[in-house]
């Protein structure tokens, strides 16, 4: 662990607190209309902050979606494509070592997912879930109850979970989150930084494992929730699987809204604890997910199939901070995951890296809202899919059909309209901006032998000569 810079006098900057969930449908919200989903701390996140309804991941996997959002950059640049994967060879900057660097004390907790020591190296405060939180329920005497992980007998299923609620991950994470604020660490760490404090707080859930415990089990009944609508029209891939009948899929979809209440209430308790220490106004507070779920889309649960669908690209995004953001503000521009980075750093009036590729959403925060980009880019290893406010195109290279779905009068994506005559000329617009996208996407981290930081690069992503000085290139 590396030591925190002493702040001489009080120091008031903004506290920042990224609540994050692997997996949450952007339907599955009180406040966006689902009519089954009690999820009562965010919607009062989202009524006393802006919520974003066209919010897309920069990759649907979890750990390329989360370098994306921890670095401000796509996939295309910082490589990571498939889960987990070797620490960066290049100096590639987080959100961890930024605020780090500008004097805040950095926390990382929870599902993790990131190639080992990125993050845990720029933090004081580590929690990783999938090693620490085996570990408490063997002290607990509840190891042989951890139905959260996959090598337990009820992992490929969904239903109540054998653990109680006080030792489930959500409620064992609120715990370690409330000993970082208090700064109630080992007694070697054990002093008092007047710093302010950065903190990612990453839930495991609701991404199955659907094992949610009681109260939180039995909250939606299977047989009275409602699904969505299904057809057999669009993409092969998104039509319902032959093997997956409906009372299975209420039953999956039924626990899946279970494990989502559950991640809210702990997100209430971390209400709470800010509220108790007076610095709920003072902390700038971001929920978000690294990609979403089909929760009976499509007739289908997790994200197998269709993993460029809308229901797994576009994900929830809330910011509140009473100071600079609007409340109850809901805004339809396209943002992207890694436009989060940049909107911190201006929210809390720190500089934004030049490496960093998104772009700061602080213009749609307030009463006025000013669109930052048109369009947003989702790369997979084998489809690419680009949204804007009303289409969303999907170019498929292994094989399948292209698809294009204008999400605002067909926003289940039931209809795939490619092939359809009227739309051709969009398609080809379309096509022409996905390679845009891409190509801009693209900077060559490791080309410029680590010197890649100290460049500028427009919005198109094209180098600045000028920002070498008098290095080239090459050097």
């Amino acid at each position: 662990m590396i030591e925190v810079p002493r702040v001489d006098g009080i120091d008031n900057r903004a506290n920042v607190l990224f609540l994050f969930s692997d997996q949450h449908n952007a339907r599955c919200l009180g406040s966006e209309g689902h009519p089954d989903v009690k999820t009562p701390h965010l919607d009062r996140l989202a009524s006393e902050g802006v919520r974003f309804t066209n919010a897309y991941t920069q990759n649907p996997i979890c750990t390329p979606s989360r370098m994306s959002y921890l670095s401000g950059l796509y996939p295309s640049t910082h490589g990571y494509y498939g889960l987990y994967g070797r620490e960066p060879d290049t100096r590639m900057p987080s959100m961890f070592s930024w605020f780090h660097q500008h004097g805040y004390r950095t926390g990382a907790l929870g599902k993790l997912h990131t190639p080992r020591y990125w993050v845990e190296r720029s933090c004081q405060y580590v929690y990783d879930e999938f090693i620490q939180h085996p570990s408490y329920l063997e002290g607990a005497g509840l190891y042989e109850q951890n139905d959260n992980r996959g090598f337990h007998p009820n992992a490929a299923a969904s239903g109540p979970s054998n653990l109680p609620l006080e030792h489930s991950c959500e409620w064992v994470l609120v715990k370690h989150l409330k000993r970082y604020l208090r700064q109630e660490t080992e007694p070697s760490d054990r002093c008092r930084h007047p710093a302010p404090w950065m903190a990612w707080v990453s839930f495991a859930r609701p991404h199955q494992p659907y094992t949610p415990s009681e109260p939180f089990a039995s909250m939606y009944s299977a047989e009275d929730i409602h699904l969505p609508a299904t057809s057999e029209c669009g993409s092969p891939a998104l039509r319902p699987p032959n093997d997956l009948d409906e009372a299975k899929l209420r039953q999956r979809v039924s626990s899946y809204l279970g494990c989502v209440s559950q991640v809210d209430a702990a997100i209430g308790l971390v209400y709470d604890e800010l509220e108790r220490r007076g610095e709920l106004d003072r902390t700038i507070i971001v929920y978000a997910s690294d990609h979403g779920d089909h929760a009976g889309e499509h007739g289908r649960y997790e994200k197998k199939s269709g993993i460029s669908a809308r229901s797994i690209c576009r994900v929830p995004m809330i910011v509140r901070f009473p100071p600079r953001v609007v409340a109850g503000a809901v805004r339809d521009q396209v943002v992207e995951a890694v436009d989060l980075f940049p909107t911190l750093c201006e929210l809390a009036g720190l500089p934004i890296p030049k490496a960093v590729q998104g772009r700061s959403m602080l213009p749609l925060l307030g009463d006025e809202p000013r669109a930052i980009r048109e369009d947003a880019l989702t790369e997979n290893m084998y489809r690419k899919a680009l949204a804007t406010q009303r289409y969303r195109y999907v170019a498929n290279l292994d094989g399948e059909s292209d698809e294009l779905y204008d999400v605002q009068e067909d926003p289940w994506e039931l209809q795939n309209l490619v092939d359809n005559a009227d739309y051709c000329e969009l398609v080809a617009e379309l096509q022409r901006r996905l390679l845009r996208r891409l190509a801009e996407a693209r900077r060559p981290i490791t080309a410029f032998r680590g010197l890649w930081l100290g460049h500028r690069y427009d919005e198109g992503g094209r180098l600045d000569p000028e920002s070498l000085g008098d290095r080239l290139p090459y050097d």
